[in-house]
């Protein structure tokens, strides 16, 4: 599926935004900057691809056009979080619509088979969802936006043991997922280096296993707490399940997870208060001015898809706003590998040479759909 967004403005348009520098009033310029989007609109993980969207389409309020007056066109391609079809709509995108860069909204499985090919097509990609650290690795072109997996699976284990001083966890991963294996992974590999004891890997699969026998097995090792950086729909169901046995242990969930729970399974809200999640925002910690001004313009309430929608075409922005030719991709992409201490909406973001972001992690505790500002990480 393939959807064309045009901005077509009749006045001038105003803009103030300090997180990308501009200029107050930019004069149009008549031309047009095409920015890909490769995301899953339709499908299980569609909330990822339109949510996202949604924030980007925020952010295009307050910035339609380059400092140039290039007008900003997006071509959308929906991949379904499908890995095949993120590789073809990387092509297209490159090599029929040449567009400048591209941004997508797609898991880390996806990204990850996109970065077989990036250097190929030699096209700027911003990862704004994607964790894994194997992304920017082996390729010169995909920039995560996100912290990655190393990063978040050492934080939440350093929290766990030295903050709330706890011995023993368990680990439940999704096999099939390159995110899951790898931050529960990190986190049983840091926690054990911190003197923890991993009570548990346990490895669920789908929908087919056993979620009884998988709670009893965890429970019999006695964790203090549950380390879950599984899908939403598998959390809510141990959860349920641990609830009926009269079982109340600590847990703690990645990135992400409560935005899709609000998304796709809002009734079950309720069953993660008291959970611990890590993420890139946080509901009660200050927003920048950046931050206030999309506040302000987004109609609704905003997910961490939202928010990363937000930030991910800003940082965009700014990377093109650089570059004398808005069409040179090998700018492009060394703009983005050298922004600085850029204005995010709670907090400052860098990307490296080597693709990697700098940016603060929050640790929340869930009640009420609401994740509540614990503590913040750089």
């Amino acid at each position: 599926m393939q959807r064309f967004i045009h901005i077509t403005l009749f006045m001038v348009a105003v803009i103030g935004l300090a997180a990308c520098d501009q200029k107050p009033v930019v004069q149009p310029s008549g031309r047009t900057v095409k920015i890909g989007i490769v995301a899953p609109f339709t499908g299980t993980d569609r909330a990822k691809g339109n949510e996202g969207l949604k924030g980007i389409h925020t952010a295009m309020q307050l910035m339609p056009y380059l400092q140039n007056g290039d007008a900003i066109k997006l071509v959308l391609e929906d991949d379904g979080n499908d890995s095949v079809r993120s590789v073809k709509a990387l092509k297209k995108l490159a090599a029929t619509d040449k567009v400048s860069a591209i941004l997508t909204l797609s898991s880390s499985g996806p990204v990850l088979k996109m970065a077989d090919v990036a250097d190929d097509y030699k096209t700027p990609i911003l990862a704004l969802l994607a964790t894994h650290p194997d992304i920017t690795r082996n390729n010169h072109f995909i920039s995560q936006f996100p912290f990655d997996d190393d990063f978040q699976g050492t934080v939440a284990a350093q929290y766990v043991r030295d903050e709330l001083l706890m011995d023993r966890a368990a680990v439940v991963i999704n096999p099939e997922s390159a995110h899951s294996r790898h931050l529960g992974a990190k986190f049983a590999q840091e926690f054990q280096t911190l003197g923890g004891r991993t009570t548990n890997m346990v490895s669920l699969s789908g929908d087919t296993d056993d979620y009884e026998s998988v709670v009893k097995r965890v429970r019999r090792k006695n964790p203090e707490l549950v380390y879950l950086p599984i899908r939403a729909k598998a959390v809510i169901r141990l959860v349920q399940i641990a609830g009926k046995m009269d079982w109340h242990p600590q847990a703690m969930v990645g990135d992400g997870l409560l935005s899709t729970v609000l998304t796709k399974y809002r009734k079950e809200a309720r069953l993660l208060d008291g959970l611990l999640a890590s993420d890139f925002y946080a509901h009660q910690a200050p927003l920048s001015a950046y931050g206030k001004r999309l506040k302000s313009a987004y109609k609704g309430n905003a997910t961490t898809y939202t928010a990363l929608g937000m930030e991910g075409y800003a940082l965009l922005v700014n990377a093109l706003n650089r570059c004398r030719d808005p069409a040179d991709r090998a700018c492009i992409n060394r703009m983005i590998r050298s922004t600085r201490n850029f204005t995010g909406l709670m907090g400052r973001i860098s990307i490296e040479s080597d693709g990697k972001a700098r940016r603060p992690l929050f640790v929340n505790a869930i009640h009420d759909g609401h994740m509540k500002y614990v503590v913040k990480v750089y």
